[in-house]
């Protein structure tokens, strides 16, 4: 349950965040520091999406700030070669934002300095469920269950939500999501993030969704509202440096 406590220091952290955004889009019209400053934008844009979500209750237009979020790791990944696949999370926020223009963005990818790793097999067995290859899909749930160690050993339960997909069966996702709910605690998240939501379990219970599996918890950090596939086709982001 989140506190009123809680609320009162995310307002807070939203006034600081709408400081930070502007000193960081100006200190980026300098092409050069872009490099060191643009994953900031993910951070802020983070706080954003929280308050609207959160604070004012509005959870459609606070996807607008989780494609934000997609369109800053994808400019990081694209135009300055960053690596795309090194966190688990990058590939939750086009499928939470509903943009289909960054989801099949995303399903494009393939570049990795780390083809064996636990959020490159996390990333690419998104894009198998997405693309209905159920080969691909076997061999990534494969690579997650081997690289389920030090710390992705509390996200085990990824394996499970992955093999109900290839199932298709609800129940057995529902399951992995409920398990990797109940891991949280040894996940090493950023406290306030898990106040509020969790957003692989929720990007994963979207993409069941998106899939015609309509999946319920009972967990407050899967924000039911979220669930529902309300497409956008386009979003603004004006300001974002240099464009995508």
């Amino acid at each position: 349950m989140v506190t009123n406590e809680q609320i009162e220091h995310l307002k807070v952290l939203f006034a600081e965040n709408k400081a930070r955004e502007q000193k960081a889009l100006k200190i980026m019209e300098d092409p050069s520091m872009r490099v060191s400053h643009v994953l900031s934008l993910k951070g802020v844009n983070t706080i954003f999406f929280l308050n609207k979500a959160f604070v004012q209750g509005d959870i459609q237009e606070s996807k607008l700030y989780l494609y934000r979020i997609a369109m800053v790791n994808a400019y990081y990944h694209e135009q300055i070669n960053g690596e795309i696949f090194n966190a688990l999370d990058t590939f939750t926020y086009p499928l939470l934002s509903d943009s289909q223009v960054a989801i099949d963005r995303y399903n494009t990818y393939q570049r990795t300095e780390y083809p064996d790793s636990f959020s490159t097999y996390f990333g690419k067995a998104i894009q198998s469920v997405l693309s209905d290859d159920t080969d691909g899909l076997r061999g990534n749930i494969e690579g997650l269950r081997e690289w389920s160690v030090d710390w992705a050993q509390a996200y085990q339960s990824v394996s499970t939500v992955f093999e109900g997909f290839l199932s298709k069966n609800k129940i057995l996702i529902e399951q992995g999501l409920k398990g990797i709910i109940e891991s949280q605690d040894h996940q090493g998240r950023p406290q306030l993030i898990k106040n509020f939501i969790h957003f692989e379990a929720t990007a994963l219970a979207k993409l069941a969704w998106r899939k015609g599996l309509e999946v319920y918890t009972d967990s407050e950090l899967i924000p039911q509202q979220l669930l529902p596939v309300n497409s956008r086709t386009s979003y603004e982001y004006s300001d974002f440096p240099g464009g995508i």
